[in-house]
């Protein structure tokens, strides 16, 4: 794909993201993108929102992939929090926990070990992601184009920092999700990764090789432990952590 087109697609993101209508990208032409291909979208999307980053959303996949995105700062909401169909769009919502940095971590000189990234967290913190694709596809979407896409990130709502998450046993984790005040799901221990500080290590080291950092203050959210549901207009989605303040969004 050459640098052009490149270009025309995250204006297209850009547009999309401000309420405009989906890109009309068929899954075909899609799946033709690279990563290096992905991340230089991803890159050109978030510039030309002219909004600065405040937090990442990761995964590390089941085949070891590990992917993120840049959560802007205009997305990033506090609980409870009322968003408009323009943020919500497509309705996804996953129950996630997303820790703040107070400090930028400091690599030694093979990179980051779990020490260097355990310093500087400042808390923990449950959340709400809101997914929504703001591709013609949905989400029916090749993996690099939803890395293209700020991993269909919609917005993020955080609740109030817990700083004893030090005691916290992420593994066996109890999680619920309510809508409109019936439980929609419940885990213990949802998580497919609960080793939820090795996955920011890998991370930071991506950053890390990619000339990238974590900055202080910057919040980063770590996947579902409850899946991938939806909900509609008018409702209102809790999210219930043991140990955490609870975290609500209601769609408007």
């Amino acid at each position: 794909m050459s640098t052009s087109a490149i270009s025309a697609l995250a204006q297209q993101l850009v547009a999309a993201h401000r309420g405009g209508e989906r890109v009309p990208v068929d899954a075909a032409t899609l799946q033709t993108l690279s990563r290096a291909q992905a991340l230089s979208i991803q890159h050109e999307f978030v510039s030309a929102l002219s909004v600065p980053v405040a937090g990442w959303k990761v995964a590390c996949l089941p085949d070891g992939d590990l992917i993120s995105a840049p959560i802007v700062g205009s997305r990033l909401l506090w609980s409870p929090a009322s968003i408009s169909r323009t943020v919500y769009g497509l309705g996804g919502v996953e129950c996630e926990i997303a820790f703040r940095f107070a400090r930028e971590p400091v690599p030694g000189r093979d990179g980051f070990a779990r020490e260097h990234i355990i310093d500087v967290i400042d808390g923990a913190c449950a959340a709400i992601e809101v997914v929504d694709s703001r591709w013609a596809t949905r989400f029916c979407t090749p993996r690099n184009a939803m890395v293209a896409d700020l991993l269909s990130n919609g917005a993020l709502v955080v609740g109030p920092v817990n700083r004893n998450w030090r005691d916290v046993a992420f593994d066996t984790l109890k999680a619920r999700l309510d809508i409109n005040g019936s439980a929609i799901y419940q885990s213990t221990g949802g998580h497919s990764d609960g080793e939820l500080i090795g996955l920011l290590v890998m991370f930071a080291n991506d950053l890390w090789k990619r000339g990238l950092a974590i900055r202080p203050g910057e919040i980063v959210t770590t996947g579902s432990y409850t899946g991938f549901h939806t909900a509609n207009s008018g409702d209102e989605i809790v999210a219930h952590f043991d140990g955490f303040t609870s975290v609500s969004v209601t769609f408007q």
